[in-house]
């Protein structure tokens, strides 16, 4: 068997007929498809049964609810194709998602292959994510492939390299802590330059959500700092991106100001006490005026006066 795709299930009832669909409009028709029953409480599994009917190639595997992470992981265990691909039950594929990767792969005996993500928003708009720029590249000649997407869901993993690896359970980010990881210990990582992911985006995902939560990031960039023994310059890349730029975004969206200033106050704290000398290290030419100045309030707290800003 080729592939296997590993489908966590959760209170997707209205989203995963159509991932389902995606699935079986595959080209590459020698997979299995293993959704995890993530203790779901609607309809989920019956919606998709109603899809895939009596395919032998998908199978149910039933558990105790434990989080995204908890059901890739038991996917992972089940997984009896040569490559893995993860795909979340509100999501959807190309369906040359497998035929293509499946070929990157074997021609270029990869661990890891990678391509684009489409972007898709309620409103109908669609942005892409390049990610990544050489054909086929690995840790030890470009370095720089750990700051590539450290999305899960963009790549498809060799079975054998992947078999004992598994996401931290019970947090955010859990894409990553170890995606970065993985990349780095590949033999090879190829690239797919085509959009062959639909990421769809809804109100009250894990990345539109007030929570403390938010603030796992920076464990996740610790694990990699720690597993790969790297430099807070060396993942300057990820602190400002995701510490600094999306965290501060997600927090001016809590509609409750008090709330919001304390994130705010927090978020900063955290990152100095990870990173000192972030604000030293900072390539200002990179980014523009606007967040120069969002960089410059958070560094000198000047946090009420960010908040007005943004309100208005």
């Amino acid at each position: 068997m080729k592939a296997s795709i590993i489908v966590p299930v959760y209170q997707v009832e209205k989203e995963i007929p159509d991932c389902i669909r995606s699935v079986l409009s595959q080209t590459l028709e020698d997979f299995e498809c293993i959704l995890v029953d993530d203790g779901t409480r609607d309809n989920s599994i019956q919606a998709a049964a109603e899809i895939f009917g009596d395919d032998p190639r998908f199978r149910v595997i039933h558990k105790e609810n434990g989080g995204l992470s908890d059901a890739r992981n038991r996917g992972i265990e089940e997984a009896q194709g040569e490559y893995v691909f993860f795909l979340d039950s509100d999501d959807e594929i190309e369906p040359s998602l497998l035929e293509k990767t499946y070929s990157s792969a074997k021609k270029h005996d990869s661990d890891i292959v990678v391509f684009d993500m489409l972007y898709v928003w309620p409103d109908g708009k669609t942005d892409v994510t390049v990610s990544a720029e050489k054909e086929v590249s690995s840790y030890s000649n470009d370095p720089g492939i750990i700051l590539i997407n450290n999305s899960a869901n963009n790549k498809l993993y060799r079975t054998a390299f992947i078999k004992n690896k598994r996401f931290p359970k019970g947090k955010w980010y859990e894409d990553l802590a170890v995606v970065p990881v993985w990349l780095a210990e590949a033999n090879n990582v190829s690239y797919v330059p085509e959009p062959l992911y639909l990421y769809k985006q809804r109100e009250g995902s894990i990345s539109h959500s007030a929570d403390p939560r938010i603030f796992d990031i920076y464990d996740s960039i610790q694990n990699i700092r720690d597993e790969l023994r790297l430099t807070d310059r060396d993942l300057s890349v990820l602190y400002y991106e995701n510490c600094l730029i999306m965290t501060t975004l997600r927090i001016k969206e809590i509609g409750d100001r008090d709330m919001r200033l304390d994130y705010y106050a927090r978020n900063i704290d955290l990152l100095e006490k990870a990173y000192p000398d972030w604000y030293e290290d900072l390539p200002k030419e990179k980014y523009s005026f606007k967040q120069r100045i969002v960089f410059w309030l958070l560094k000198h707290r000047y946090i009420k006066l960010l908040d007005r800003i943004y309100a208005k």
